[in-house]
C-alpha cells in the first residue's frame, strides 16, 4: 500500500516548489519515453538534463496535487467511517459533500460508477 506523505512533508514540497502549474497526463507520459530513451543509451546525459529542468518542476506539481488530495480524501473517508462507527448515520452524499468542499469533486466519478453498476444489472437480468 502506498504511504501517503504528511502534511509536513506535502508543504515542505509546496515550499520547494513555489506557485506552479501540474503537468498535464500527456507530459508524464512523455516524461517516462523520455527516460526510457536516456535508459536505452538513445539520449544523452546533457539533452535528458535539459528535459528534467524543464518538465520536472510540472511533474512534481502533479505529484503534490495527487498526494495532497490523497491525505484529504483519506481523511474524509476515515471521518465518516468514524462517525458510523460512533452510531452515527452519515449518508453516503454526506461525505460525497465534504469531498466537494474539500476541493474533490467525485461527482463525475459517481456517475460514472453507477452506470457500470446499472450496466452490470441489466446483463445479469439477461443473461
Amino acid at each position: 500500500m502506498l504511504r501517503p506523505s504528511t502534511p509536513e512533508q506535502l508543504a515542505a514540497l509546496a515550499g520547494e516548489l513555489g506557485a506552479g502549474h501540474s503537468a498535464a497526463p500527456d507530459l508524464v507520459l512523455d516524461a517516462a519515453v523520455i527516460y526510457e530513451r536516456r535508459r536505452r543509451g538513445v539520449l544523452d546525459a546533457h539533452a535528458f538534463g535539459r528535459y528534467c529542468d524543464t518538465a520536472l518542476p510540472w511533474i512534481l506539481q502533479r505529484l503534490l496535487a495527487a498526494e495532497s488530495d490523497l491525505v484529504t480524501l483519506r481523511a474524509k473517508v476515515a471521518e465518516h467511517v468514524a462517525a458510523a462507527d460512533l452510531g452515527h448515520d452519515p449518508a453516503p452524499r454526506d461525505l460525497l459533500d465534504d469531498c466537494r468542499r474539500a476541493g474533490i469533486d467525485l461527482q463525475g466519478d459517481t456517475a460514472d460508477a453507477a452506470a457500470v453498476l446499472e450496466a452490470q444489472a441489466h446483463a445479469h437480468a439477461i443473461g
